[in-house]
């Protein structure tokens, strides 16, 4: 994905204890920011398409397909001008841009650009798939990372998702997220091919955040039922009622 969930509340609780009541601010699977991840990729949903209509009405098609692919550039800048160091996912999107646009300009092919996107999906997906297979899947470290936002509280999450079951739900999710981001990956592919440029520009970010959500609610709701079947799953808080 390429937002990022912060502002994510500080652990302050035993998290050895039951989920049942537990308090819905400690740091869990299920209080990842959602809603903070899409807001703060909307900028990559919505400015691509607009900066491509915009300058491909003063310059080449080429021109215009370089900067509407620029934004993970800007972000990435904006983030170190903030004190933000750029994480690995930036860092991943700023490279593919790079190597997309220089071979665009070499070749004289807008395709690099346009399928950029699919080539970043397909190598998600084989290492979702790939981290499964390994027993180091990818979807445990990302729900640590983004499930607290202080390293105390990611080494205690790290501790309690240690249990053998909780290790197969994360390993059947990464199994599932390859798969979707392989399907993304096959999606961007015949838009390339089929659309006209700005048309690709335009719908790559909505779709994207689509696909990501079709994800997002799969996986929640493969959670809760392996908690509902498994109390050592214990990866979503049950609220006290």
């Amino acid at each position: 994905m390429q937002g990022q969930a912060y502002g994510v509340p500080a652990d302050t609780t035993d998290m050895t204890q039951p989920m049942t009541g537990q308090d819905p601010a400690e740091p869990s699977f299920g209080g990842i920011s959602f809603s903070a991840v899409a807001w703060q990729g909307l900028p990559g949903m919505v400015l691509p398409g607009l900066i491509y209509f915009l300058v491909s009405r003063r310059a080449p098609v080429l021109v215009a397909l370089a900067a509407a692919s620029c934004v993970p550039v800007v972000d990435a800048l904006v983030r170190i001008v903030r004190r933000r160091p750029p994480n690995a996912a930036t860092g991943l999107f700023v490279l593919g841009t790079a190597v997309s646009v220089g071979l665009a300009f070499w070749s004289g092919a807008g395709m690099f650009i346009l399928a950029k996107g699919a080539v970043l999906s397909a190598m998600l997906g084989i290492a979702f798939a790939l981290s499964a297979a390994i027993r180091r899947p990818l979807t445990r470290t990302l729900a640590v990372r983004f499930g607290c936002a202080h390293a105390e509280g990611r080494r205690r999450l790290a501790e309690r998702w240690g249990h053998p079951s909780v290790a197969r739900v994360f390993q059947v999710l990464s199994i599932g997220w390859g798969v979707l981001l392989l399907l993304q990956a096959a999606e961007q592919t015949t838009f390339a091919l089929t659309l006209p440029p700005g048309v690709v520009m335009t719908l790559d970010g909505p779709m994207h955040l689509a696909i990501t959500a079709l994800g997002v609610v799969a996986s929640l709701a493969y959670v809760r039922r392996r908690q509902h079947a498994d109390p050592a799953v214990a990866l979503i808080p049950s609220r006290a009622r």
